[in-house]
């Protein structure tokens, strides 16, 4: 299992990933000098109107005591907020403090989904994270494959630590592995989120964050990944793809409009395939047929 020191240690990192967003706005000048109360006031009425970047701001106000008291319960509301809108390094910070379980309940598997969605949004720290849950079998199913293609997102984005962990991974495996035997199926994925939810209608296009959980298989597998979207006259293909990990980033259109997914784990061989349930969801408030 991991232990508490490497969640404390992943909690520093988030931190020091997490820059305060200092620009040429007006809450940015102030930020850039010091007045940290004055940049609180001027981001509190946009987070309050959706703004995402200037709720993370908020959030990592009060999770660094910047210009307000330390605030961890504040912080992760702000961060929420953020991360339900999309934003890569918000959902990051929500699964840091999840996963740390420092000032916040420790819940491994809502860690684990809001480090998928960060992943997919190509959060390299999330990737390497998530692919340490999976390491270990913590909040997600035990699944070496699953952690060592999280492990290689993050090394292609530059992640040493992923590099040299995947490196140990395939030198312990090397030479020791019996061949898995190429005629059993596969077992079903596990979809996680979006499932029966309807997600707030967002700038065109929209970014969602397909997540499924991936139990240990008895033969290599990758995943298709189908996404339709439904209308009075039945159904039409948005997307379609193959996926190597647990989480992929669909572009949408920003208008209302229901969706169905599915999952299906394939095997390598090419002679078995499981498939998931279709699973709904909805961008913003869809008129009755």
């Amino acid at each position: 299992m991991r232990s508490t020191a490497a969640g404390l240690l992943v909690a520093v990192l988030a931190a020091l990933a997490s820059p305060l967003c200092a620009d040429d706005s007006e809450p940015g000048r102030a930020l850039d000098a010091g007045r940290f109360e004055e940049a609180r006031h001027l981001w509190l009425p946009l987070a309050a109107a959706g703004d995402a970047e200037a709720a993370l701001n908020l959030g990592l106000l009060y999770d660094l005591g910047h210009g307000v008291p330390h605030d961890p319960s504040t912080a992760y509301r702000w961060y929420r907020q953020a991360a339900e809108a999309g934003l890569a390094q918000a959902a990051f910070n929500v699964a840091v403090m999840l996963d740390s379980g420092v000032d916040v309940h420790r819940d491994g598997a809502e860690a684990a989904l809001w480090y998928a969605r960060a992943a997919a949004g190509g959060h390299n720290r999330a990737q390497y994270a998530l692919a340490q849950l999976y390491e270990a079998g913590d909040g997600v199913p035990r699944n070496p494959a699953t952690a060592q293609a999280w492990y290689r997102a993050a090394a292609r984005g530059g992640l040493g630590a992923a590099s040299a962990r995947l490196s140990e991974l395939l030198r312990a495996g090397r030479g020791t592995a019996t061949p898995p035997p190429r005629d059993l199926p596969p077992v079903r994925a596990v979809p996680v989120a979006p499932v029966d939810v309807v997600l707030t209608a967002g700038r065109n296009p929209s970014k969602v964050a397909l997540v499924w959980n991936t139990p240990e298989q008895p033969a290599p597998v990758e995943y298709y990944v189908e996404l339709r979207a439904l209308d009075a006259f039945g159904s039409h293909e948005i997307s379609a793809s193959y996926v190597e990990a647990s989480a992929t980033l669909v572009v949408l259109p920003g208008t209302p409009q229901r969706y169905v997914w599915r999952v299906y784990a394939v095997a390598r061989s090419g002679t078995h395939y499981a498939s998931s349930a279709w699973n709904s969801f909805s961008i913003g408030k869809v008129a009755e047929d």
